[in-house]
C-alpha cells in the first residue's frame, strides 16, 4: 500500500508557495517621485477650485453690470478696503468685540446643553423632568429671543451672550442625550460588573461614546452662533462685525460691508477648524472609516 506524504515546500502549488509575496511592487526611482509631486500638485489644486470660480464669477457680475457696483464692491477693492481697515485698526475692534461675545456665549451653552443632554441621557427622572421643556423650546427658533432679551437685558453684552448661549445649548442637548444613550450596552454591563460607580461609568464609558456627535454638533452650533450674532450686533449693537456690515451698507460702503464679510467667513473657518482639531485629539481612539 503506497502511503500519501505531504508535498515538499519546494515542490508545493505555486498559489500556496506565493500567498504571503506581494501582489505588485513598483520599482522606486526618479519617475515615483515626479509622479508624486504631480499627484500632490493636483490635490492641492482641488481647494481651490470653487473659491476661484467664486471669486471670478463675483468679479464678472459686478463688471458687466449684472450686479450694481453701487451695492455689491468688486473683489479687488473688498480686499484692498480689508487691508486698509486692518491697518488702522479698525476692522481689530470690531473683531475683538464679536470675538468676546461669541466665545463667552458659545462656552457657556455648550456646558448647559451639554449637562442637560447628559441628565436627559442618564437619567430617567431627569428625562422626564427636563425632555418635554428641552423639545417645546428647541423649535423655537434662536432669532425670536432677540426681541425678549433686549426687554430683559437692554442692548448691551448680556443679551448677545445670551442668545449666543440659547443658540448652543438647543442645539446640543439632543446630541449629548443621544450619544449617551447610544453607548454599547456591553460596555454598560462590564462596568456594572466590575461595581463600577454611576461617576466612573460615566466618565469612561457613556460620555466618550457621545464625544463624537457632541463635536459634531458643537460644530454645527458654533455656525449658528455665528449667525446669531450678527443678528443681534445689527439689531441692537454700537460695535461689532455685525454692527459694521449694516452700517457699511446703510451708508453706502459697499467695499467695507464686503471685507466684514470676508473676516467673519475666516473667523468661522478658524473656530470650526479648532473644534475639528478638539474632536480629533479627543476621538483619537476611535478607529472609524472617517478618520
Amino acid at each position: 500500500m503506497t502511503l500519501l506524504r505531504p508535498e515538499p515546500a519546494e515542490v508545493q502549488h505555486p498559489e500556496v508557495r506565493n500567498a504571503t509575496a506581494p501582489v505588485f511592487s513598483v520599482p522606486a526611482g526618479d519617475g515615483e517621485d515626479r509622479t508624486t509631486v504631480f499627484e500632490r500638485a493636483i490635490g492641492g489644486l482641488k481647494w481651490v477650485i470653487v473659491p476661484v470660480g467664486l471669486v471670478l464669477t463675483w468679479h464678472l457680475a459686478v463688471e458687466t453690470g449684472a450686479v450694481p457696483s453701487t451695492l455689491v464692491a468688486n473683489p479687488v477693492d473688498s480686499v484692498v478696503r480689508l487691508f486698509e481697515l486692518t491697518a488702522d485698526g479698525t476692522i481689530a475692534e470690531h473683531v475683538l468685540a464679536s470675538l468676546r461675545r461669541i466665545l463667552l456665549g458659545f462656552t457657556l451653552g455648550s456646558i448647559v446643553g451639554i449637562v442637560i443632554g447628559a441628565i436627559i441621557g442618564t437619567s430617567r427622572a431627569g428625562a422626564r423632568v427636563l425632555e418635554p421643556t428641552a423639545l417645546t423650546l428647541i423649535p423655537v427658533p434662536a432669532v425670536a429671543w432677540i426681541p425678549l432679551l433686549v426687554v430683559l437685558f437692554g442692548i448691551g453684552e448680556m443679551s448677545k451672550v445670551v442668545l449666543v448661549s440659547i443658540g448652543s445649548a438647543t442645539t446640543l442637548i439632543l446630541a449629548t442625550a443621544a450619544g449617551v444613550r447610544g453607548a454599547s450596552r456591553d460596555l454598560v454591563e462590564v462596568a456594572n460588573l466590575y461595581e463600577k460607580s454611576r461617576f466612573t461609568l460615566f466618565r469612561t464609558v457613556l460620555l466618550p461614546s457621545a464625544v463624537p456627535g457632541i463635536i459634531a454638533s458643537a460644530r454645527v452650533a458654533m455656525a449658528l452662533s455665528w449667525t446669531l450674532l450678527v443678528a443681534a450686533e445689527v439689531i441692537a449693537s454700537a460695535n461689532g462685525l455685525g454692527w459694521f456690515i449694516w452700517d457699511s451698507r446703510n451708508f453706502a460702503r459697499p467695499a467695507s460691508m464686503i471685507a466684514g464679510m470676508m473676516v467673519i467667513g475666516a473667523l468661522g473657518k478658524l473656530t470650526d477648524t479648532a473644534l475639528a482639531r478638539l474632536g480629533a485629539h479627543l476621538t483619537r481612539w476611535n478607529r472609524s472609516y472617517g478618520s
